[in-house]
């Protein structure tokens, strides 16, 4: 699939999502919706149908086993994720007693993409590094998915997906009681399995993408209109109805399929927003975004507490300003991603082209 640019507009109001969640107390009338789990599903649904998308490509290579599609989805799924996730735990681990997290004890779980389990175990969270949880889940999902897709028949691929989705649903419900059941990998299925539900319409029912696109319309706008009128006539919210993950993820694929249906459109929505060269670019470098946001509020507050700080005037004349520390912690973690794309993540992702396959076409 073509590189959709209005695909990274939506991560950014993802990660400014889940960064509003983290930065802003849960009271606060920005956090009056669950931002941050917004956020994270948007980032499932979105990986569920672009990684879908890839693989439903791969099938149609030809003179290739299903091995080396596997080794070259896997090789390029690293160069892209590990360098930058790596190199932070381990900095992390060196400057584990100023991070206020159980860093040391449960680097193992850190460093095989377990934390969500290890949170689910404990019952609570661990600080800076708790939304770790959510890459853990993406990384088991890689795991699983290129073989279930690429190992099944075409014929049975909709029935693989459905079942995904179900698990999901399923999971949900039977673990609600448990305590973090939500980063629960099989909670998460449903919002991967609903983003590859897309990507089937795409590549196999093309001519039935519009009545997706309508169904998933339908039900977005009635749960918007739930979360409208429960929250603010009766405090009803639409997560007593369907799981609130489930609803996300439904709203969210509503709009990604918008995009794709009208990524070559000049709509006023795409001129003047979805096009925005500040979304785009945030959306390009919100996976060190997503990473180093928790992180960093941490480091400068331990700053901003040092008596270096305290003791001059002039440092405590901006301090004393309002929202010095948000629009310099916002300021901050944008230069840092950014750095962190051009100098650490960028080399390894040229490195992809390393890995790439014949495109010819199969019938696999």
């Amino acid at each position: 699939m073509k590189y959709i640019k209005q695909l990274d507009s939506l991560r950014a109001i993802a990660v400014v999502l889940v960064i509003i969640s983290h930065w802003f107390s849960k009271s606060h009338i920005l956090n009056h919706f669950p931002n941050g789990t917004i956020g994270v599903d948007m980032f499932f649904v979105l990986s569920g149908f672009l990684i879908t998308s890839i693989l439903f490509q791969n099938r149609t290579i030809t003179n290739i086993t299903r091995g080396e599609i596997l080794k070259v989805f896997y090789a390029r799924r690293t160069l892209r994720i590990f360098p930058i996730y790596y190199l932070t735990i381990f900095i992390l681990l060196a400057f584990s007693k100023y991070t206020g997290t159980s860093i040391k004890s449960d680097f193992l779980h850190y460093f095989t993409y377990t934390s969500n389990f290890n949170f689910l175990i404990k019952g609570h969270w661990d600080g800076m590094l708790s939304h770790l949880w959510s890459l853990a889940v993406e990384e088991q999902f890689y795991l699983i998915w290129p073989w279930l897709i690429i190992f099944t028949k075409k014929k049975h691929l909709i029935y693989i997906i459905t079942l995904f989705i179900l698990v999901g649903l399923s999971s949900r419900l039977i673990f609600n009681d448990l305590s973090l059941s939500r980063i629960l990998t099989t909670s998460c299925f449903d919002s991967f399995g609903i983003g590859a539900l897309l990507s089937w319409f795409i590549h196999f029912k093309e001519k039935r993408l519009k009545m997706f696109y309508s169904i998933s319309m339908i039900f977005s706008l009635i749960l918007i209109s739930l979360v409208i009128y429960g929250n603010f006539a009766f405090s009803i919210h639409y997560w007593t109805i369907i799981p609130t993950s489930t609803a996300n993820s439904i709203i969210s694929i509503w709009l990604i399929t918008y995009i794709y249906i009208n990524r070559t459109s000049n709509k006023r929505i795409f001129r003047f927003f979805l096009d925005s060269p500040i979304l785009i670019f945030l959306g390009k470098i919100s996976y060190g975004i997503y990473l180093y946001h928790n992180i960093l509020p941490r480091f400068t507050s331990i700053i901003k507490n040092s008596h270096v700080i305290k003791t001059s005037e002039t440092f405590n004349l901006l301090l004393n300003l309002p929202y010095f520390m948000l629009i310099f912690n916002s300021v901050l973690l944008v230069i840092i991603s950014w750095g962190s794309f051009k100098i650490i993540e960028l080399p390894f992702l040229k490195l992809k082209k390393k890995f790439n396959l014949k495109k010819e076409p199969n019938t696999l």
